[in-house]
């Protein structure tokens, strides 16, 4: 047995796939903890505080923001927020933040969430502080320039989109074999399996099907393509190899007993 050879994977590979599409999963763990070390330090964040988390996305393997990211870019970078709007239409809650830096600099976002009638006590209020934090974090990694998504993001993303990306086939396993004709490459039903042919003779006019047992396989062939070239095909399909060759050394005599090529 062959066992096939693991290539392995070019560091400007593992670099594109990290900075151009985003996919840690190729990284080593010593890899990972470096490059989180360092998407901290850039930042000015406290790694030991964790304010990324790790999530496969779409098949990819990404860092998402906590809260303990949007608390610390605030007081890193001096970011103030303001509350401009609250409303509440056609059952969805939405808040309005701006965020304003010292130099003056300013940028506003929006946190909104479902926020129907039925929503009563504990619940109803989470629902406002879940959709006033989501506005303050959103503006607040804006006006930093992070295009991060927020936990409070996360939450909301569809199941279907957290699965991880599908194992990679097994090499090492054998596919299974599709029944198809080895002549054309037609994909074969069961039914059209060669395992099971239907019988030759159902082809063969009464007197070839009578004295089977007494004919060759070249008498055969020659009642096969007296009846036509269809009958010559079907028949010609359920024969072994060895009646193949047999049959392929007077081709040409059984061209010419065909029907279509007398006519012609």
């Amino acid at each position: 047995m062959t066992v096939p050879i693991k290539k392995p994977v070019a560091a400007g590979d593992i670099m594109e796939a990290v900075i151009a599409k985003g996919d840690l999963a190729k990284l080593t763990p010593d890899e990972r903890v470096r490059y989180y070390n360092e998407t901290c330090r850039s930042l000015g964040l406290n790694p030991l505080t964790q304010p990324f988390s790790y999530i496969t996305l779409n098949s990819k393997l990404t860092l998402y923001a906590t809260r303990a990211c949007a608390d610390q870019l605030r007081k890193v970078n001096g970011v103030s927020l303001k509350i401009l709007s609250r409303e509440i239409a056609d059952d969805i809650m939405t808040v309005h933040v701006r965020a304003e830096l010292p130099d003056g600099r300013f940028d506003e976002d929006l946190g909104a969430v479902a926020f129907p009638p039925t929503l009563k006590g504990d619940i109803r209020a989470n629902a406002e502080l879940k959709c006033i934090t989501k506005a303050k974090r959103r503006a607040t990694l804006s006006i930093c320039g992070l295009g991060w998504l927020d936990e409070t993001e996360i939450a909301d993303i569809p199941a279907s989109a957290k699965r991880p990306a599908p194992p990679a086939a097994n090499v090492m396993i054998e596919a299974p074999v599709v029944p198809h004709d080895a002549e054309t490459g037609e994909i074969q039903t069961p039914a059209e399996s060669p395992a099971d042919p239907a019988p030759a003779s159902a082809s063969l006019p009464s007197s070839a099907v009578a004295g089977a047992g007494n004919l060759s396989v070249e008498d055969l062939g020659r009642e096969a393509a007296q009846r036509g070239e269809a009958v010559f095909r079907s028949f010609y399909k359920g024969r072994t190899p060895a009646e193949r060759q047999r049959l392929n050394t007077i081709g040409d005599e059984l061209r010419g007993l065909m029907p279509e090529n007398a006519s012609a």
